[in-house]
């Protein structure tokens, strides 16, 4: 197959997997969509198993990576987190305990090396599944570098569906109180707007300060992230690195915030990455994908009881709501832009008025919103990057 075509196919079955997104709400997610697509494809003969390679889009993949963690740095707001900090601790504990539950409990349930691999991915997202699918491949299971896809893509069907009613039990609780005037809906006080910080480094000037200059920043911070990663023996996984050295460009002011999203990147980046993830469906039999129901089941259940029965402990500590503790710990399935998606669905349809809703989105974004970056771009970058090494 033709670079060209092979690239045309997999960017259509991209967009189809984007347009039944939409069109469900996100509950039947893009990476679903498209890894049924490509799993029918190559068992039926209509795609080569040689596809990806052929586009040549995984060539730059591995180096995307590494930028694209440097990146997710330049969006974390410290100052956001200071100000959520309770919701920070109730994210990264359901977390921790989803990786912990589906690890310990897991193993004692299905082969220890299932359990592994999708403890850190069930609480991320596509880095720590990259991570992992990496893990297997060096241990030459090519079988877990599938169910690393195929645990992602069940994600969403649980966190979801557990955010949407937890969100909307809570928009209705907040409404009661809007009702019983217990509430104020006054504008929040001017006061309260933030004022740009000067950085210790100042930026180029906007004439300088091209998409090839924001991109090559963000290559040097990468690269370096890559030497110290090094320097430890690679101990901790280099993209660990990144994302903190892209936290501390950031704050530094050496790096824009939402560097790729400036460069008009992001749209490339990412789909680029997302295809490595689907390189072993390539190899994939419907023997082994049939053989992985029972353990992903198993995973799914533990991780969703492990996430559920915590968040609600420690929410209770901070005094939040029940359906809000749950719902922050079910960003875990499913993180940015879910987490904003649900929120504005449901202050939309809960709110009568512009003051209501205003008030229900200011209540519940902020929070889902700091919830899906803790969980999804921090925690289980950190936690994969540890467990990747435990096989």
């Amino acid at each position: 197959m033709s670079a060209i075509l092979a690239a045309a196919v997999i960017f259509v079955v991209f967009a189809a997997g984007d347009m039944i997104s939409a069109k469900t709400k996100a509950i039947v997610s893009m990476l679903l969509v498209a890894s049924v697509v490509f799993l029918v494809g190559f068992w039926t003969g209509i795609f080569p198993t040689t596809m990806f390679a052929d586009s040549t889009l995984l060539s730059v993949a591995g180096v995307l990576v590494s930028v694209l963690l440097v990146h997710l740095g330049t969006i974390i707001k410290l100052r956001d987190f200071g100000a959520q900090w309770r919701t920070v601790i109730v994210a990264a504990v359901a977390c921790v305990a989803i990786s912990i539950g589906v690890y310990f409990v897991g193993s004692l349930i299905i082969e220890r090396g299932y359990a592994l691999t999708g403890a850190p991915i069930l609480s991320g997202g596509v880095v720590a599944t990259l991570l992992m699918t990496g893990m297997a491949e060096n241990a030459g299971r090519s079988d877990l570098a599938v169910f690393a896809t195929l645990v992602m893509c069940a994600q969403g069907f649980v966190g979801y569906p557990v955010a949407s009613l937890c969100l909307k039990s809570e928009a209705k609780r907040l409404k009661r109180d809007i009702d019983a005037g217990s509430v104020s809906l006054a504008p929040a006080d001017a006061a309260a707007e933030t004022t740009a910080r000067k950085k210790l480094i100042p930026p180029l000037p906007a004439k300088y300060n091209t998409a090839n200059a924001v991109i090559a920043k963000l290559m040097l911070v990468a690269l370096l992230a890559t030497f110290v990663s090094g320097l430890f023996g690679d101990k901790i996984n280099k993209l660990v690195w990144c994302l903190v050295f892209g936290v501390l460009a950031k704050e530094l002011g050496f790096l824009d915030e939402d560097a790729l999203g400036k460069a008009n990147a992001t749209g490339i980046v990412m789909p680029i990455i997302t295809l490595s993830i689907f390189t072993n469906l390539a190899s994939a039999t419907p023997e082994m994908v049939g053989g992985m129901v029972v353990p992903l089941l198993v995973v799914v259940a533990i991780g969703t009881v492990c996430f559920a029965v915590i968040s609600i402990l420690v929410g209770k500590i901070f005094h939040y709501s029940w359906q809000m503790s749950m719902a922050i710990g079910s960003s875990c399935l499913f993180g940015f832009p879910g987490t904003v998606i649900i929120s504005n669905e449901v202050s939309e349809s809960t709110g009568t008025t512009p003051e209501e809703k205003a008030y229900i989105s200011a209540q519940i974004m902020p929070k889902m919103l700091i919830a899906g970056m803790v969980t999804v771009s921090i925690a289980s970058v950190l936690i994969a990057g540890v467990m990747c090494d435990w096989l």
